[in-house]
């Protein structure tokens, strides 16, 4: 009988430290833990030390509460001229409503990733290829304000979301890099064009400044010859004033210029049309005559 009572009372103890060890359950900051009672929620269970029966009460999984980052696997979405683009997304959210979380969903990561990606094919599908490459945060913002309701069924609510690399397929990349040569080809072209104008231009604004520099010399030139020209008939001109010879006198110069030049090698000899009226001078008609 002491043997029997022995081990009645070492079970007993045993069951006492099993109820005494789980009745105390300790939540750490960051998240709780949901308590439930024979397979009913009950209530959720915030960080700190809590006292629960066991058996009767459980504790059926720990919750965090914390912000989660969630990959979305690349996928693939067609746009508005059904060109396919491989896509993928990421995004963080947290949990809001425990019970929701837990109870109302069978995987509520799941059911944000599913609704993300078809909420996503709706929103490319509407758009042009161009327009879905160069506006990933237009797209962000459509995709963020169209789940965020959803979501709170899940007893989430989604934080953020990012698209991340998007990747057109062999066909459609191979046309964009032909579209990209093409455009950098005419965009070198018209440069090449611009600059060939350019230089046309200052070449013939270089001829065109020599042209008139060169005119204006030969116009300074001629200024200059016409002025000492007509300096040195003033002077001319001052001088015979200045003599005293009257018409008389330079007709009989003449008459000995005329001499000289009659006397010549040249076998041409210019009259003067006033020769007649020297013969009628006596002292030149006496002059010539000597002069024979």
């Amino acid at each position: 009988m002491g043997i029997v009572w022995g081990v009645v009372i070492v079970i007993v103890l045993a069951i006492l430290i099993y109820i005494l060890f789980h009745s105390f359950v300790i939540v750490h900051s960051g998240g709780v833990k949901v308590l439930e009672r024979f397979g009913n929620y009950v209530q959720t269970l915030q960080p700190g030390l809590h006292l629960v029966i066991p058996v009767i009460y459980s504790v059926r999984e720990t919750v965090s509460l914390q912000q989660t980052p969630l990959q979305i696997p690349p996928f693939q979405v067609i746009t508005k001229e059904n060109a396919t683009v491989e896509i993928d997304v990421s995004l963080k959210y947290h949990v809001t409503d425990v019970e929701k979380y837990v109870y109302k969903n069978e995987n509520s990561e799941r059911s944000v990733v599913l609704d993300c990606q078809s909420n996503l094919r709706g929103i490319i599908g509407n758009k042009e290829l161009n327009e879905v490459l160069n506006g990933t945060e237009a797209i962000n913002a459509d995709l963020f304000d169209s789940i965020k309701d959803i979501t709170n069924g899940y007893g989430v609510a989604v934080d953020r979301i990012n698209i991340g690399q998007l990747k057109a397929n062999s066909e459609v990349q191979a046309a964009m890099d032909k579209l990209l040569t093409a455009n950098r080809n005419k965009e070198a072209t018209i440069t090449s064009a611009e600059a060939q104008k350019e230089s046309v231009r200052l070449e013939a604004e270089g001829q065109a400044s020599q042209v008139e520099i060169a005119a204006r010399a030969e116009a300074n030139r001629i200024a200059k010859i016409a002025a000492a020209e007509s300096n040195r008939i003033q002077t001319i001109n001052n001088a015979v004033k200045e003599s005293g010879l009257d018409d008389k006198m330079l007709q009989y110069l003449g008459l000995q210029e005329f001499g000289k030049l009659a006397d010549g090698p040249s076998n041409t000899v210019i009259v003067p049309s006033n020769m007649t009226d020297l013969g009628n001078i006596p002292a030149a008609k006496k002059l010539w005559e000597a002069s024979k």
